[in-house]
């Protein structure tokens, strides 16, 4: 692969396979302030970031009920579950297959950052990661401001790395960070909302590693 030396993963729906259980949760607390609840497919068509809008787009209403309350809810519950969430089942034997290429491999997520150690310890994967960045709160702020710090620690420059994602987000942080892209569809967006932004969407991680080994001269254009 062409100028790639850096991978930098997303965590939460490209390695954690945690969107059923996402669901889950916010569905008790969509029953728990009498609003109506979702399926697997709608969670995917309306999840979105900031994530403020996309408790609106679900029908809470701020005036009555402050986002940072029912966010609060949502990341205690979360939290208590987030043990039972596998990861994707493929996710080892790609991110040994990068090791050994020789390839960089970082994080960068939206947890929280000491709750993401905690989360990549427990699933017996943080030893593949160089370096691992999570944000200062639990409301999922600031990534793209992470990412150009992580990016700038690692050593590596943007044309050689390429972020890992399951969101237009993910997309929009790379921009920002002048890095290459692709998305993974089984994440927390549908693949239909992928390809409207943008054209690298692969249905697995099976599928993206298949086309990494198999693409002689790889160029990641941003869509």
């Amino acid at each position: 692969m062409e100028n790639i030396k850096q991978l930098i993963w997303d965590w939460n729906g490209t390695l954690l396979n945690d969107v059923q259980m996402c669901v889950n949760v916010m569905n008790d607390l969509l029953q728990k302030y009498k609003l109506p609840e979702l399926s697997c497919e709608k969670y995917k068509q309306v999840f979105d970031f900031p994530v403020k809008d996309y408790y609106a787009r679900i029908g809470f209403d701020f005036d009555e009920i402050p986002f940072e309350k029912v966010g609060l809810e949502f990341m205690e519950n979360y939290f208590k579950e987030l043990p039972n969430s596998p990861l994707h089942f493929e996710v080892v034997q790609v991110l040994e297959e990068f090791k050994n290429m020789n390839i960089n491999q970082l994080v960068l997520s939206a947890m929280e950052h000491n709750a993401l150690e905690r989360s990549l310890t427990e699933k017996g994967i943080r030893s593949y990661f160089s370096k691992v960045q999570g944000i200062d709160n639990h409301l999922a702020n600031g990534k793209s401001v992470l990412g150009k710090g992580l990016l700038k620690s690692s050593g590596f420059a943007a044309k050689e790395t390429l972020l890992i994602g399951d969101t237009i987000h993910d997309l929009h942080v790379a921009q920002t960070m002048a890095c290459s892209c692709v998305l993974i569809s089984n994440g927390h967006f549908s693949k239909e909302r992928l390809l409207k932004e943008h054209d690298l969407v692969f249905d697995s991680l099976t599928d993206f590693m298949d086309y990494f080994k198999k693409t002689s001269k790889f160029s990641f254009l941003q869509s």
